[in-house]
C-alpha cells in the first residue's frame, strides 16, 4: 500500500497524468462544495476509503467528493478505487487516488487492512439484467460476499450500496420505507437483479449478525448525473448525454410512472453519512423528497438542452427492459434521521447535468 502510494505521488509530480473530464468543470466543482457546507466530514482525516465500482455513475461521483473535500478543508484520505479496468480509473481520475483491479466475483487481493469500504460494483444495466442475468446475478451476490468475508475478523466499517428495486411492485401510493416489501415476478427474468441484491443484502444481515461485521446498507432510488457512463442506458443517463449533444428525445410510454429522481452528488452524500453514522444492520433509502414522474424529468432534460421531447409506443423488446415499478418513491426520514441533508431539487439537478456534461467537455468525447 506505502509503495502504491510513492508511486502515484510520483506520478503526480512528474505529470505524467492529467486531471481531466468532470473535475474541470466549474459548475461541477462548485455543486460539490455547495453539498459539502452541510456536512462535518472531519471523522475522514487520516483514514483510508476503498470504493469499488470506481468509474460507475454513483462511486465516480463519490470519489469525487471526497477529492474536493481534502482540497477544501486540508484533511488527508487515503483514496482506494477498485474496478476492472485500471488504464479507465487512471483516466477518469487524478493521482490522488490508488486504482486497485478488482473484479467483483473474484476475492478482494490488497495488502493492508482499511478504515472503510464503500462497495458499489455490480451490473447497473437493465439491458445487462435480462442478456446476462447469471452474470448479473453472481457479481451482485459473490461480490457482497468476498467483500464481507474480507472484513471478518478486522475493525473495517463497510456500506453496501443496494436498489431500491428490492421493494417490487405495490398497490398503494404511498412512498416506500425501508421494511415494506412488494411482490418481485420470478417469472421475469429482468428480476434477476431484484432477488440477487435482495440476497445480497440478507447477506449482509446474516455477517454482522453472525461474525459481528459493521455494514450498513443504503437503497438508491433512481440516481443520475453527469457522472454516468456515455454506455447507460437507463432512461435519464440516456436522456441526459442526448439533450446535451442536441438531440431530441424519444419516450417509449406516457411517462407517468413516479420516481425519487436524486442528483448523484446528494446520493454521494447521503452513502458518506450512512458510512459515519449508519447502524450496522440496518437499510437506508436515498432518494429525493420531490418526487417526480418520468415524462417530468424528460420535459426538463428536453428543455436544459433546448431540444423535443417526443412520445411513441414501444416494442415489445423495448417494454422487456421496463423497470415494472410505477410507483418507486422513497420514504427519506430514515437517513434524514442520521444527518442526510439534501441540496439539490429534481430541477436544479437535472439542468445542472446537461450543463455540467457540456461544460465538461464529455459530450465532445462520446460524439
Amino acid at each position: 500500500m506505502r509503495f502504491l502510494r510513492l508511486y502515484w505521488l510520483l506520478k503526480r509530480r512528474i505529470g505524467l497524468n492529467k486531471n481531466m473530464g468532470l473535475l474541470n468543470s466549474t459548475l461541477y466543482r462548485n455543486d460539490i462544495k455547495k453539498a459539502l457546507e452541510k456536512y462535518d466530514f472531519s471523522s475522514f482525516d487520516g483514514k483510508s476509503v476503498l470504493v469499488t465500482g470506481a468509474t460507475g455513475l454513483i462511486c465516480s461521483s463519490l470519489i469525487d467528493v471526497l477529492l474536493i473535500l481534502q482540497e477544501i478543508t486540508g484533511i488527508k484520505i487515503n483514496i482506494l478505487g477498485a474496478g476492472r479496468n485500471q488504464n479507465k480509473i487512471e483516466k477518469r481520475f487524478d493521482e490522488r487516488i490508488i486504482p486497485i483491479v478488482y473484479d467483483a466475483i473474484l476475492p478482494l487481493q490488497i495488502a493492508e487492512d482499511v478504515d472503510f469500504i464503500i462497495h458499489g460494483a455490480g451490473s447497473a444495466s437493465p439491458e445487462l439484467y435480462t442478456n446476462k442475468p447469471v452474470e448479473t446475478m453472481l457479481s451482485n451476490i459473490n461480490g457482497v460476499n468476498n467483500l464481507l468475508n474480507y472484513c471478518v475478523g478486522k475493525k473495517t466499517r463497510m456500506v453496501y450500496i443496494s436498489s431500491s428495486e428490492v421493494y417490487g411492485q405495490k398497490d398503494k401510493e404511498d412512498p416506500f420505507v425501508e421494511t415494506n416489501y412488494g411482490y418481485i415476478d420470478l417469472d421475469n427474468i429482468r428480476n434477476s437483479y431484484s432477488e440477487s441484491k435482495r440476497a445480497s443484502e440478507m447477506l449482509c444481515k446474516s455477517y454482522a449478525t453472525e461474525y459481528g461485521i459493521d455494514v450498513s446498507i443504503v437503497r438508491p432510488g433512481h440516481v443520475y448525473g453527469p457522472t454516468a457512463s456515455t454506455k447507460d442506458k437507463r432512461i435519464s443517463s440516456d436522456f441526459a448525454y442526448k439533450a446535451a449533444r442536441g438531440e431530441n428525445l424519444e419516450m417509449l410510454s406516457t411517462g407517468l410512472q413516479k420516481r425519487s429522481y436524486c442528483y448523484c452528488i446528494d446520493a454521494a452524500m447521503a452513502i458518506l453519512v450512512c458510512l459515519i453514522n449508519g447502524v450496522s444492520g440496518e437499510a437506508y433509502n436515498i432518494g429525493t423528497e420531490d418526487v417526480t414522474s418520468i415524462r417530468e424529468m424528460a420535459q426538463i432534460l428536453a428543455k436544459a438542452g433546448g431540444v423535443e421531447l417526443k412520445i411513441r409506443e414501444p416494442s415489445r423488446e423495448e417494454k422487456g427492459v421496463f423497470n415494472p415499478m410505477n410507483n418507486s418513491s422513497l420514504n427519506m426520514k430514515k437517513i434524514t434521521e442520521i444527518g442526510y441533508i439534501e441540496t439539490f431539487t429534481a430541477k436544479e439537478g437535472l439542468e445542472h447535468t446537461v450543463l455540467i456534461l457540456k461544460e465538461s467537455g464529455l459530450v465532445d468525447d462520446c460524439m
